[in-house]
């Protein structure tokens, strides 16, 4: 059995890849880097994620090696919606298909009943894997879509969350691309 291939250099600082305020929005929160555990938005997402959406598409954040795994994230917002990206820095985080009962489903999100109707969508392909869907999210006096990218470049996995009335596809296609050409750019420079 020959050795595993090495693993490529860490970026010294993943805060430097994330993304500027895209036009019209501003900061929501971050930039933070740091362990993945550590961050405040990460564990708030994590408690997020076990109190209705279950089957969010996403990294898996239970995983013992995620919490000390370097990572970066940041949000923007604007009246039309938000866009959230989180890099982490860990070989095999790539997270798997939705199963096909999270398709559609209901969730008793903060005394609310939520429904979810999760659809995959073909962007072009980004970094070694990528994979995107958008689901549609109604219930507790909402009607929203929420665009999921997860991009694979190397070790690190890009997460992208753009929350709006109505996804575009086209503009959910450019963020992906301008996330990921500013991952290589770190990755590289």
């Amino acid at each position: 059995m020959s050795p595993p291939p090495p693993r490529p250099a860490p970026i010294r600082d993943l805060g430097a890849a994330l993304l500027p305020a895209p036009p019209g929005m501003r900061v929501a929160y971050g930039p933070e880097s740091g362990p993945y555990g550590t961050l405040h938005a990460t564990r708030k997402g994590a408690a997020a994620v076990r109190q209705g959406a279950s089957c969010a598409p996403g990294l898996d954040l239970d995983r013992p090696e995620m919490r000390t795994a370097p990572a970066a994230v940041v949000a923007y917002s604007s009246d039309e919606g938000s866009v959230t990206q989180a890099l982490v820095d860990l070989p095999s985080a790539f997270p798997a298909e939705l199963p096909p009962a999270c398709a559609s489903y209901r969730a008793v999100v903060e005394g609310s009943t939520v429904s979810y109707v999760t659809r995959r969508i073909d962007l072009p392909p980004l970094g070694d894997q990528s994979r995107a869907y958008v689901t549609a999210v109604t219930g507790g006096g909402q009607s929203l879509e929420v665009g999921s990218v997860v991009i694979r470049a190397g070790t690190v996995v890009m997460s992208l969350l753009v929350v709006a009335r109505k996804v575009k596809y086209d503009g959910l296609t450019d963020q992906s691309r301008e996330a990921y050409e500013r991952l290589t750019l770190a990755m590289n420079g």
